[in-house]
């Protein structure tokens, strides 16, 4: 268990709080997060403050880490101080902390205007209540940048009458004698803050490790934050949005520390990260451009297990050109685990394994040629769910055929058909009412092999018909084609053959197709 001395709490009150944020001895990292309170907030902190109210508790981080911080707060520009470490962070509660200052200071000069407005608070003594200073209408008010400055509060009290005067002065001492709970932690390790950094929620915004490395890497040139979101954005406008952020994260941590874990991240040296985001943001290009290009995958959300982005992603910052060998080692890699559902379980294990043989891709071997493994048993006669695993691998293979319309014989537009996602773009070959009718289950009719793709009109259009009768509808020039892309067993094509019978057969199409992606990684 940790030594006890490493978490200290004490109660500073508010006065002296705030002068220790004004002299820099309280610092606040440069997160890039936004003030983001409400007005109503604002107040209703200042009158828990008043009425003795508990509002929670500030989070400090004692470190001889040198953290980018902010210069100012809330708009309000600090004094320049001499440097000296260990210096006291905030991690938690930097939003009522930038309040109170706010609140205080609102009358001096700030880069803000705006937020300065709104931090311009007053108390109606009649009312005993606060209010934004344009509400106070022709109320009798003292603005609260004046009751903790005596110089300011003296020349104020004279407009006010006794009772005014008594009340002005029980708020003015419940300010300053407030005792605000602040929890320090000390001699920790950069991933234990971490750590606890993630675990804290403020003021309902959950915070990630994301915010920290900004604040340890941050410079002008350089906002990992800021990286981050233009990567999100750069991805959204490929159809790659379900990309989130602690994917990114991870892909970084396997490009700067040989791990996937992004708790990680937190000893990497700043150097190696803002190294490791271009190299990110490259290599993540190519990875997008591979599987929308090489293997039709349009969509993210069709890969069958989103952390084979990593892998992709560290394939091509190791070999940004590859070879024929190469791309043909990350094919069979990419089926190899997909038809065998590897990252099922166990995966992060997995993961660094095939990391380690994408390395020995990059050192012209051929690692992927050494495993034989075959397609998983059961895999197309799952039932079919349009977000599992099962389904999506099925889906990728499919989408390697070139699927054509079963009415035109034109090509299926995969960009639309895949970047919607939606379930009306597949088909049962035999329809599942049409089965109903014929004394077979949902259950039995809902399978992976009774699956192909279709446009959502085609869908509507064929509905429920029998077999025999809409495959009478493909055009007869362009019908084996159609059928050999769907993986239409000829003994089926006539649409007669027994439920049972068909999805047996095809099936063992299925299975055969997917074997050849394992051991050759194309058709």
């Amino acid at each position: 268990m940790a030594s006890s001395n490493k978490i200290t709490p004490s109660s500073p009150r508010l006065a002296s709080l705030l002068s220790d944020v004004e002299r820099g001895n309280i610092k606040i990292p440069v997160f890039q997060r936004e003030y983001i309170w409400s007005d109503d907030q604002i107040i209703s902190l200042l009158d828990s403050i008043y009425r003795g109210y508990p509002v929670g508790s500030l989070l400090m981080w004692s470190t001889r880490e040198e953290l980018k911080h902010e210069r100012d707060v809330g708009g309000f520009a600090l004094p320049e101080t001499p440097e000296d470490y260990p210096a006291n962070y905030i991690l938690d509660g930097q939003q009522r902390l930038t309040t109170l200052y706010g609140v205080f200071h609102s009358d001096e000069n700030t880069a803000n205007a705006e937020l300065a407005d709104r931090f311009n608070i007053c108390y109606i003594p009649d009312d005993d209540t606060f209010v934004h200073h344009l509400a106070a209408g022709g109320k009798d008010k003292i603005h609260l940048n004046a009751i903790l400055d005596t110089t300011k509060l003296l020349v104020e009290l004279s407009k006010f009458n006794d009772e005014q005067k008594a009340r002005i002065a029980r708020l003015t001492e419940a300010f300053k004698d407030y005792e605000f709970p602040i929890v320090t932690i000390r001699e920790r390790t950069n991933k234990e803050v971490c750590s606890i950094f993630q675990r804290i929620n403020s003021s309902g915004t959950p915070l990630s490790n994301l915010e920290l490395l900004t604040a340890w890497t941050w410079s002008d040139q350089f906002d990992l934050r800021r990286e981050i979101e233009i990567l999100l954005d750069n991805l959204k406008d490929k159809g790659y949005e379900q990309i989130d952020q602690p994917l990114l994260m991870r892909m970084l941590a396997s490009l700067t520390c040989g791990t996937i874990d992004s708790d990680d991240l937190v000893d990497v040296d700043p150097d190696t990260l803002v190294s490791g985001m271009k190299k990110l943001k490259k290599a993540i290009s190519s990875a997008v451009d591979f599987l929308e290009g090489q293997l039709k995958i349009k969509n993210v959300v069709f890969l069958p297990f989103p952390i084979m982005l990593i892998p992709i992603v560290n394939f091509y910052a190791l070999i940004p050109k590859p070879n024929a060998a190469q791309l043909k080692q990350i094919k069979k890699w990419f089926w190899q685990c997909s038809l065998t559902l590897r990252y099922k379980a166990g995966t992060n294990r997995l993961v660094l394994d095939d990391l380690e043989k994408v390395k020995k891709v990059s050192q012209g071997e051929l690692p992927f040629d050494n495993s034989h493994p075959t397609v998983k048993s059961g895999l197309f006669e799952s039932t079919w769910r349009i977000n599992s695993t099962a389904a999506k691998t099925a889906l990728c293979l499919m989408a390697q055929l070139r699927p054509r319309s079963f009415l035109t014989g034109s090509e299926v537009d995969l960009g639309t058909v895949l970047s919607s996602y939606n379930a009306r773009q597949f088909h049962h070959i035999y329809p599942k009412a049409y089965l109903a009718s014929k004394g077979i289950s949902f259950h039995q009719a809902n399978v992976i092999s009774n699956i192909c793709f279709l446009s959502a009109s085609e869908n509507n259009s064929i509905s429920d018909k029998d077999p025999k009768d809409y495959f009478r509808d493909i055009p007869e020039e362009y019908s084996n084609d159609i059928f050999e892309a769907a993986l239409i067993p000829e003994q089926a094509r006539a649409g007669a053959l027994e439920f049972d019978d068909f999805i047996r057969l095809r099936t063992e199409k299925l299975i055969h197709v997917g074997q050849k992606l394992i051991d050759n990684g194309t058709l």
